[in-house]
């Protein structure tokens, strides 16, 4: 869910100012971010006069042939990936953009004088304690030597089943605590196959036996880089236990669920007793699993991809003892690897980034400090970020822009003809139903007990992860679905997301910034970026997966066979159209894979534009004033394309079709427009073009 320029507050005080009469339009209120004002000085958008960069726009690709490329040729031909990154899109820029606001803030922690437990002295003594690289040479691997040594001499199953329940350690199952989608006002543990911030595996998992291009020397370095590791670290017999973990990583891989199977809700929903799970999976010591994680009483659990665990399982016990040490000590290098010394750092940057990704430079260590720092205290640094950056404006004019999308989408909902009433009533109840949380928790966490010290980065880290999983396992005794409190990412995060278990869309602060959202831009342009996005998220609510739950969040079947069948028979039409795309000669887009994020774009796009109608109509008597010689409707489409724009090398792209539930960001602006009749009608697309759709061939959903 799981991806520019100064924002609102910045753009307030530095952008240029220019000087028009005040007029009836200017004091109207304006969810696009505009402020309600009758004053004759105004500030300049950070896009052009109204939003967009117009002299992006190609003066040789028709809008009909390729949306994408029209709107951003300009861009594309004058960006370059940065020499830290493998591709660079709007959202990256504004990452990019926005750190700086992060740093400062950090960097003022870092001087203050405050007392243990005080949010500046926690931030400001991570920030130190990962830029003491002199300490972190001269410590070496001895802040983790002792661990190494415990793993290196586990001697049962049973002891590395218990090594895996460790917060820093790889481990067969992922381990979280979310609502029951079945009875979500209580909180289950949730175990799975998927652990994206420590991966079960050290390499993709498509690329443990394919043989196509520099995929078998992509597996050889991997044994090369493991060796090397585990030699730098004094692990005596290194080649045979990179050798070793290959063949352990390989038989994981392929018995682990395709990303098809891993998007199904319904398969990955198993509620079993501890009892039934010990039976499903008997392989793996769970009884010393779950009490090594502090939860050792509980009495059910939710098994998502439990065929994938119960194969894992079956390795486990088949898999010698001293095979899965070398496999753990290897992994609890890697996953701490940035707090380690340079030699281990770079070795990493140059297998994974380097040779995998395509980057060619390491980002400098004080960025990397930020970021680390960020990730490990989010919530902390988001409430300084709050505090400075996140004007209340903001919120309301966010929620403005919410309430015409879920009237554009109610009145949607009204009018949809395959749906029957039945149905319909159950979706109205379900939109109705959406809490939009904007900005930052209303309840801020409390980080004040963890014990963060500037000769201690390793014991820091720990502490921190301890703390996080502390947090989550007190979940375990609640009995509401705490909306308020809940949040997924932090304030300054560029991003956005739906839950499907809370039915809440999650904005945070840091992306109502230009080029997503901009008070002084045209209210086409925030309906058509912003206001999409928004739109997107909602549309997770009503996509393949997001249906099969209710307003409360419970997974039940709340469809007709009439009105399920027309929507399957829609979605359906949806994915052969992105299976027939073709960005790479040979190698087509996945529309089953990506079919989620499909139905949301499309859906997104459709709600915002009659939402920005529906503004249009409440604001300005329907009708938009033409600007720089272009339409409301092709500025708001306009707005969509520049969202999107975006630069990758092909391996990039590869990867992306064969490893993502997104499409290549071409596909998301171009498989959008093409089914929306008033792109058509905005841009006069006729059918020598080569987006163009007869009518009947348009998707037409929410």
């Amino acid at each position: 869910m799981k991806a520019s320029l100064l924002g609102c507050a910045c753009v307030m005080l530095m952008a240029s100012q220019v000087e028009r009469p005040s007029s009836a339009q200017d004091s109207a209120p304006d969810p696009s971010g505009r402020p309600a004002t009758e004053a004759v000085t105004v500030h300049k958008p950070a896009f052009g006069n109204w939003g967009v960069a117009i002299q992006h726009l190609s003066r040789s690709v028709r809008p009909g042939d390729d949306f994408f490329t029209y709107v951003n040729e300009g861009w594309i031909k004058s960006t370059k990936v940065p020499p830290d990154s493998w591709d660079f899109g709007g959202f990256d820029e504004l990452i990019r953009k926005n750190e700086p606001r992060i740093h400062s803030l950090i960097r003022e922690a870092r001087k203050a004088a405050a007392p243990p437990g005080d949010p500046r002295q926690q931030i400001g003594d991570l920030y130190a304690a990962f830029l003491d690289t002199a300490r972190i040479e001269e410590l070496g691997l001895s802040p983790i030597q002792a661990e190494l040594n415990r793993i290196l001499a586990i001697r049962t199953h049973e002891e590395a089943g218990r090594w895996m329940a460790d917060p820093r350690s790889s481990s067969l199952v992922m381990i979280n605590v979310y609502p029951d989608a079945g009875h979500t006002t209580r909180w289950l543990l949730h175990l799975d196959q998927v652990n994206p911030g420590q991966d079960l595996l050290g390499l993709p998992r498509d690329f443990y036996e394919r043989m196509d291009g520099p995929i078998p020397g992509h597996r050889a370095a991997y044994v090369a880089y493991v060796a090397e590791t585990l030699q730098r670290a004094g692990i005596d017999n290194p080649a045979r236990r990179a050798s070793d973990i290959l063949a352990l990583e390989t038989k994981l891989a392929a018995r682990q669920w395709n990303l098809e199977q891993l998007r199904d809700r319904k398969a990955n929903y198993h509620l079993m007793t501890r009892g039934e799970l010990a039976a499903y999976a008997p392989a793996f010591p769970w009884d010393a699993f779950l009490a090594a994680r502090q939860v050792g009483d509980v009495k059910e659990v939710v098994l998502g991809t439990d065929t994938a665990v119960k194969a894992q399982a079956e390795i486990f016990g088949a898999t010698p003892v001293d095979v899965w040490s070398s496999y753990l000590a290897f992994h609890w290098i890697r996953n701490q690897v940035d707090l380690l010394p340079s030699a281990f750092q770079t070795a990493s940057f140059d297998f994974y980034e380097r040779r995998l990704r395509g980057a060619k430079d390491q980002r400098p260590r004080e960025l990397r400090a930020l970021q680390f720092v960020n990730s490990s205290l989010g919530e902390l640094v988001g409430k300084l970020y709050v505090e400075r950056y996140f004007p209340q404006e903001s919120l309301a004019r966010a929620s403005e822009l919410f309430d015409y999308l879920r009237r554009a989408f109610a009145e949607r909902l009204a009018e949809v003809d395959w749906m029957d009433d039945k149905t319909r009533a159950e979706a109205q109840a379900k939109l109705a139903a959406f809490r939009f949380k904007i900005g930052y928790p209303k309840v801020w966490r409390d980080y004040s007990t963890i014990s963060i010290k500037r000769d201690d980065l390793v014991g820091s880290a720990r502490r921190i992860r301890e703390a996080d999983w502390s947090r989550q396992r007190s979940r375990l005794s609640q009995r509401d679905r705490n909306l308020d409190s809940s949040w997924y990412q932090t304030p300054q995060t560029i991003d956005a997301s739906f839950s499907v278990l809370l039915n809440a869309i999650e904005l945070p602060a840091a992306l109502l910034q230009p080029s997503f959202f901009d008070p002084y831009a045209d209210p086409a342009v925030n309906f058509g970026s912003i206001g999409a996005i928004i739109g997107h998220e909602m549309g997770h609510g009503f996509d393949d997966q997001g249906a099969l739950f209710d307003g409360q969040g419970r997974m039940r079947n709340w469809w007709t066979d009439y009105s399920s069948k027309h929507f399957k028979d829609r979605t359906a039409a949806l994915v052969g159209q992105y299976s027939a795309f073709a960005p790479i000669e040979g190698l087509h887009l996945n529309g089953k894979q990506t079919l989620g994020e499909n139905i949301s774009d499309l859906t997104g796009v459709s709600i915002a534009y009659r939402a920005y109608r529906l503004y249009l109509r409440d604001h300005h008597g329907g009708s938009a004033p033409v600007l720089d010689g272009l339409s409301g409707d092709q500025r708001f489409f306009l707005s969509w394309g520049q969202t999107w724009r975006y630069i990758a090398p092909e391996d990039a792209i590869r990867y992306i079709i064969k490893t993502g539930y997104r499409p290549p960001a071409k596909y998301r602006v171009n498989s959008v427009v093409r089914n929306i009749d008033a792109w058509y009608d905005a841009f006069g697309v006729t059918l020598d073009q080569g987006l163009y759709l007869p009518p009947e061939a348009r998707v037409r959903l929410w």
